[in-house]
C-alpha cells in the first residue's frame, strides 16, 4: 500500500480516464467514467478503478437523487460500501456529510471543489489531497492531477475509501462543470 499516489487524468473528453500513481510514476492502477445510456440524460457518472493487473476493485457510484448528490464508494470484491458522501445545504460552496467504516466524525477540511483539502476523523488527518497543475493546456482541457498523502496507520479498506472519495469529489467538480458550461 502506497502512502503517496498521483491521480492523472489522461483524458477528459468523452469518457474521463486517469492514471494512479506511485510517487515515482509507477503505474499502480487505472479509473476510468462508466458509461450508461441512462448517463446521457443526466448529468452524472460512475467511475470504475482497477488495480495494476486490471482488475476491478473499486466503483464510485453516483446515484441519481433530485435533492443532495449522493456518492458512494463500493470494494469489489468481496461487496462492502467503503464510503458514502452526501451533500448538506449550505449557504455558501458545497459541504457534504462523509461516512467511512471504521472512523467517526469525517470531515473534509479545505477547498475541496479546487482540489485542496484534508480528510480528518475527530480531528485527526486521515490523507491530505493537492491538485497539482502540469500546464496550461491540460487544465484548459479539464485534465486534473492531485497528489493523495495518505496518514500512516490506516488499513487496505481505509486506503480504498480514501482514494474512492478523492475521486467522487472529482466527479462532483466535473459534474458542475457540465452544468455549468
Amino acid at each position: 500500500m502506497e502512502r503517496e499516489i498521483v491521480v492523472r487524468q489522461t483524458k477528459a473528453l468523452g469518457r474521463d480516464t486517469f492514471a494512479i500513481e506511485g510517487p515515482g510514476g509507477e503505474l499502480l492502477g487505472t479509473a476510468r467514467q462508466t458509461l450508461k445510456m441512462s448517463d446521457l440524460v443526466k448529468a452524472s457518472r460512475g467511475v470504475e478503478v482497477f488495480d495494476a493487473a486490471g482488475r476491478h476493485v473499486l466503483s464510485i457510484e453516483d446515484p441519481v437523487n433530485f435533492i443532495r448528490d449522493k456518492y458512494v464508494v463500493h470494494q469489489v470484491n468481496p461487496p462492502l460500501e467503503l464510503a458514502r458522501l452526501t451533500q448538506r445545504f449550505a449557504w455558501i460552496g458545497v459541504k457534504f456529510d462523509v461516512e467511512v467504516a471504521g472512523f467517526p466524525d469525517v470531515q473534509i477540511q479545505g477547498q475541496a471543489f479546487q482540489l485542496n483539502y484534508t480528510l480528518t476523523s475527530q480531528g485527526r488527518p486521515l490523507a491530505r489531497v493537492d491538485a497539482e497543475y502540469s500546464g496550461m493546456g491540460r487544465m484548459l482541457m479539464g485534465k486534473t492531477s492531485y497528489r493523495v498523502r495518505i496518514e500512516p496507520g490506516l488499513d487496505e479498506r481505509q486506503h480504498a475509501a480514501v482514494i474512492g472519495i478523492a475521486l467522487a469529489i472529482d466527479m462532483r467538480r466535473a459534474k458542475m462543470r457540465k452544468q455549468s458550461g
